[in-house]
């Protein structure tokens, strides 16, 4: 696998060119804030749009300045046991090199340990895990194959049930994390109220065409100024499935209620990385942000696929989002305000982009505050970028701000279609079996060696 190299030490003028940018993000900020008291103080007109413009505006205003106060987990010098698990379907010989990556890992070989599971293959991903983990000493890689597809969250709750490491690290089969990531992310867990911490993940194939551009500075921004936000708070909302460490102290007691999860009568098969992390947030635990754990990913580079994956995104966060709200007010007070504004504001999106392109049609004034709004959010995003780096991307991060808006009616096809669990991006589209009594699990690599 190739993952985007390291960006080298900025010359004088990328400096100057990154304050400049900074200057230009306080001032938009300051200019947010000036839009939001002058709306609160002569809130008229279009009651509709003037709220939601407030609402969204201050919350926005919020991700900065709780961004710029976050600061990463220290440095304590932990090495707990750790076994990263890799849920694998039709992954071929992809997920032989997801784990010769993470065995080349900077970690103390003693204490880590891989758990590939084979969920339900139909081509030949078992032969390449099995023949990958022969190459390492009995104990390194453990091959799990659950006979059937049973979906991606019985896979990951089968590979956790297959180690006794303390903290469990998953990684998606066509992700790769850095050789120091997996020492960076654990020294979170040095604190003894955090259940999860959720790395950086950046898109490797972010040059393949405009549509991977828009994502990846869709990823970066959403890292590096939204979980910085929640991670001051303690309550980050979703440890990315793509790289995210959580302590099996707080999972153990959640693990069969989260692997049996039913919503509206139906097996919840997909947005298993945020009902997890709702859950360990509900039983109590600080969930954070480490923004020097890295990894890469692949994103869709099809426009079909893609609205496939953000509807199966959107499904999930429309269930999880107000089962989170139900709790938050417990479980992590202080990030009751931030949870519930961005619950109410998600909800309101695709009806305000609607409302407010119809609305003009229909012989109404054409909502100008809203969209010059719009362009003031999405210009800080796109500075935000620039302003920590200097890869030609920011545009994209501009450009893409419209464009997510603009598909976020998306959102009520999703809510319509809750109860559909297929993943639609997955080979053959089929929603994954769960067996009344399940097939025996082969287990091959164990200590000990040999199928079990």
């Amino acid at each position: 696998m190739r993952r985007r190299p390291c960006l080298p030490a900025r010359s004088r003028t990328g400096r100057l060119t990154a304050l400049g940018a900074l200057t230009l993000v306080t001032a938009i900020c300051a200019l947010i804030a000036w839009h939001v008291g002058v709306k609160l103080a002569y809130l008229r007109g279009d009651l509709l749009l003037s709220g939601y413009t407030v609402l969204v505006s201050g919350y926005v205003l919020s991700r900065f300045v709780l961004a710029a106060c976050y600061r990463p987990p220290r440095d304590a010098g932990i090495t707990p046991t750790v076994a990263i698990v890799v849920p694998a379907y039709n992954e071929g010989e992809a997920v032989a090199r997801t784990i010769h990556a993470c065995l080349g890992l900077v970690y103390p070989g003693d204490r880590l340990e891989v758990v590939v599971v084979n969920d339900g293959s139909s081509d030949d991903t078992w032969t390449h895990l099995t023949r990958a983990a022969a190459r390492y000493p009995d104990g390194r890689v453990r091959c799990v194959d659950l006979g059937e597809n049973r979906g991606k969250r019985a896979a990951m709750a089968a590979g956790i049930r297959a180690t006794s490491a303390e903290i469990l690290v998953f990684v998606d089969s066509d992700s790769m994390p850095a050789p120091g990531s997996v020492r960076r992310l654990v020294q979170g867990f040095a604190d003894p109220e955090v259940g999860a911490v959720s790395g950086l993940t950046y898109v490797r194939n972010a040059e393949r065409n405009v549509l991977t551009r828009m994502q990846a500075a869709r990823y970066y921004v959403s890292f590096q100024l939204l979980k910085s936000a929640e991670s001051v708070l303690g309550a980050v909302t979703c440890c990315s499935g793509c790289f995210a460490a959580y302590r099996r102290e707080a999972i153990a007691p959640l693990l069969d209620a989260w692997e049996h999860q039913r919503f509206l009568g139906v097996a919840c098969t997909y947005g298993d990385d945020r009902a997890l992390t709702n859950r360990v947030i509900g039983a109590g635990w600080t969930t954070r942000y480490d923004a020097r754990a890295e990894a890469w990913t692949d994103a869709p580079d099809r426009y079909r696929t893609f609205f496939r994956q953000q509807l199966r995104w959107k499904k999930s966060w429309s269930r999880e989002g107000p089962l989170l709200l139900a709790h938050i007010w417990r479980s992590r007070t202080r990030a009751l305000p931030s949870v519930a504004v961005q619950t109410i504001a998600g909800m309101l999106s695709p009806l305000v982009v609607l409302y407010g392109l119809l609305a003009p049609l229909a012989g109404g004034r054409f909502p100008m505050v809203y969209f010059l709004g719009l362009y003031l959010v999405a210009m800080g995003y796109a500075l935000l970028y620039r302003m920590l780096r200097d890869d030609g991307l920011w545009i994209y991060a501009f450009v893409g701000t419209f464009f997510y808006v603009a598909f976020s009616p998306q959102l009520l096809w999703a809510i319509a279609r809750i109860r559909d669990g297929r993943w639609g991006t997955r080979d053959g589209d089929a929603e994954p079996v769960v067996p009344a009594v399940p097939r025996p699990l082969r287990v091959y690599g164990a200590a000990g060696g040999g199928d079990g």
